[in-house]
């Protein structure tokens, strides 16, 4: 990993030298990976609150209401607009590359490091707050703030916080298939996309770190033997997708699953082997999503009126994941969803389609487009357009 973190800071720093002070805005404008410009904004926040104004108590009465108020308006506006001083930008741009590097690779490893430092216990509000530092992988802060929520603990020991995360990553990531795996990886290749080198390809020692945090032995042994120092996103989806065709002892599955698992995977958990029963205490840490998903539906469930519209323009995606899309998409508004839907069956190309959703739902609503909801959702509708294209029929 150091060597990766060497070339992208060495490429940044040539592309943005340390000749003046830059904004989060205007990195964000430059077009920096989200993942990256997140990390820094909260680097330069951390930094920059020694600098905040401090209120003089002997000509003023600080402890009035509206003084507070006006105080911390001011506070949180000075933090919306941080920026990084030249003299500090190649040390904070190396330890947010270091960081993000290694949050995408080990996040279960970093995460522990970031929040207990050499700490056992630390108050779980703070804990919580040290998780914001990085965006990707939203389901470890999920679970972590639904934890505390349900057990209103007021503190959270590291050996219990790491277990948590090893459990709600594996449980999160059980059935994924390569596609899933990628998509999992795309910030990674995101970031790795800062680098000249054209197609995007991360280093296979990444990739065996990666997977080897994830339990995944079978997948490390293949890349390993695979021998390729480098890959790219596709190479890597062909290389877990060859994993699962040939797996010994794989039970076969029915003819309508033996495509690639749509993305709605990623919401659904697996449940856990014959004989293995989880805890109340577990199962209460997990995220609200991922609670509800857990089970399949009900068999005998009469299909509700808008299931043909829904298999129609998201697949079995629609029926499973509609409350999901519905909560988390459309604030609640069943009649919305509906709508979008069934403008989305008459958009005759995915161009067309994919500007829809950027307009009817992420912009309407106010949705972070990286959300697992949202990639989820868009999935389901390119899914369909793919599969037309590739019809000899169309």
């Amino acid at each position: 990993m150091t060597e990766f973190v060497r070339l992208l800071y060495r490429q940044l720093q040539a592309t943005l030298p340390p000749t003046r002070a830059y904004s989060i805005q205007e990195l964000r404008r430059l077009g920096l990976p989200d993942a990256l410009v997140h990390h820094l904004q909260h680097q330069a926040i951390a930094r920059a609150e020694t600098m905040l104004p401090v209120l003089d108590d002997t000509w003023f009465d600080t402890e009035a209401p509206d003084i507070q108020e006006a105080y911390q308006q001011l506070r949180n506006r000075l933090r919306s607009h941080v920026r990084i001083p030249a003299s500090v930008w190649p040390e904070l741009l190396g330890e947010s590359l270091q960081a993000l590097a290694g949050y995408l690779v080990q996040p279960i490893r970093t995460l522990t490091a970031h929040v207990f430092a050499e700490a056992d216990s630390v108050p779980a509000d703070e804990a919580l707050r040290r998780m914001h530092w990085f965006q990707p992988y939203a389901y470890f802060r999920e679970a972590v703030a639904l934890y505390v929520e349900e057990k209103q603990v007021a503190h959270l020991e590291r050996e219990r916080f790491e277990s948590l995360l090893v459990r709600v990553d594996r449980e999160l990531t059980a059935d994924f298939d390569a596609e899933a795996w990628v998509r999992l990886l795309r910030p990674l290749y995101e970031l790795a996309a800062l680098l000249p080198e054209r197609p995007v390809v991360l280093p296979a020692s990444l990739l065996i770190a990666f997977f080897t945090e994830k339990q995944q032995p079978d997948l490390v042994q293949r890349l390993q033997a695979e021998g390729t120092a480098l890959l790219t996103a596709e190479a890597l989806e062909r290389l877990l997708a060859g994993k699962e065709l040939s797996a010994p002892g794989t039970a076969p599955v029915a003819e309508e699953e033996a495509e690639a698992l749509p993305l709605w995977r990623r919401f659904q958990l697996q449940q856990a082997g014959a004989g293995e029963a989880r805890s109340a205490n577990e199962a209460a840490a997990l995220p609200r999503w991922m609670q509800f998903y857990q089970q399949p539906p009900a068999e005998q469930m009469p299909a509700p009126p808008t299931a043909e519209l829904e298999r129609e323009v998201l697949g079995e995606t629609g029926l499973r994941n509609r409350e999901l899309f519905i909560t988390h998409l459309f604030n609640g508004d069943r009649s919305a969803y509906l709508r979008v839907l069934r403008l989305l069956r008459d958009t005759p190309t995915w161009a067309e389609a994919s500007q829809l959703i950027a307009r009817e739902v992420f912009r309407r609503y106010q949705v972070n487009i990286y959300s697992e909801p949202a990639v989820a959702f868009t999935d389901a509708v390119e899914r369909r357009y793919r599969k037309n294209q590739a019809s000899p029929l169309q």
